[in-house]
């Protein structure tokens, strides 16, 4: 990212403009997002997207036809569907309980990694299709349109997105260490940061991810959701909107930069590794 590296200990690793600090324009595309994509939050890329004069209106407008048509939930659906990750011993209610997790804690962590869940797939799908149009690339829908089951908006309340300084040194370890799983660590995937309220959990799902990592099983399920989520994202492509302002030369460099990064890296790394911590989380329910 030009004139930005490396992690910032006080706010997102990349330049954004946050939820509180979004006023006017940005403020109403922000409900926009949250709406749209039916999650509690305004992922960081779209918060990043923001700094730049008139880049998040520029691809919101190009995208809208793609939500309204139902093309990007239905290629995400296709797209989480098809995941094929192993299955995680299981966190036990007992062993949560243990660990200081109330069944209020395990409804409220559910409700952050089911956010993720559903909004990075759809932004693999959306950011791919942008990038794709950047890079003059696009591929036949196909001989089957992919279709998506009906799925209730995440609702609840995010709890603060904490920064690297808020936290405990050995918190902030943590959550850096967790990011390393899976490489492609130098932005900080913002759902640590929100799970950082419960460190006992965040150090059991350490625990449960790291060794699949260390054997050599998590990177073909990351390099395999980048690839066909990319394809995917070509293939709606052609059902983008023009928007009416141009960008800059410059700003299109720079936004062709940040998509591929956040594609390539937080994104797809983060689509393989939610499904895994959550599949071994009790429902709220059984908790």
């Amino acid at each position: 990212m030009a004139g930005f590296s490396g992690t910032n200990l006080t706010g997102d690793p990349v330049p954004a403009i946050s939820e509180a600090e979004a006023t006017g324009d940005i403020a109403a595309l922000y409900t926009n997002i949250r709406s749209t994509l039916g999650v509690p939050v305004v992922n960081l890329i779209w918060r990043h997207l923001a700094v730049f004069p008139g880049g998040l209106d520029w691809a919101w407008t190009a995208l809208k036809p793609l939500y309204a048509n139902g093309a990007i939930v239905a290629q995400a659906f296709a797209l989480r569907a098809g995941l094929d990750v192993p299955a995680l011993p299981g966190l036990s209610g007992p062993a949560l309980a243990a660990a200081g997790l109330t069944a209020g804690d395990l409804a409220r962590i559910h409700m952050i990694q089911s956010s993720y869940e559903r909004s990075n797939a759809m932004n693999m799908i959306a950011l791919g299709a942008l990038l794709a149009r950047l890079d003059g690339i696009s591929e036949p829908p196909g001989s089957a349109t992919e279709t998506a089951s009906e799925e209730e908006p995440v609702a609840g309340e995010m709890p603060l997105l904490l920064t690297l300084d808020a936290m405990d040194a050995d918190v902030r370890a943590l959550v850096q260490d967790l990011n390393r799983i899976g490489g492609r660590d130098e932005i900080l995937a913002s759902m640590y940061r929100h799970l950082a309220h419960w460190p006992p959990y965040l150090a059991l799902v350490h625990v449960l991810i790291a060794p699949i990592a260390a054997d050599g099983r998590l990177e073909p399920i990351i390099t395999g959701v980048i690839t066909e989520g990319r394809q995917r994202a070509a293939r709606v492509a052609n059902g983008l909107a023009q928007p009416t302002t141009a960008l800059p030369d410059t700003a299109q460099s720079d936004i062709r930069a940040a998509l591929s990064q956040f594609i390539n890296e937080p994104i797809g790394k983060m689509i393989a590794i939610v499904p895994l911590i959550q599949r071994a989380l009790p429902s709220p329910s059984k908790s």
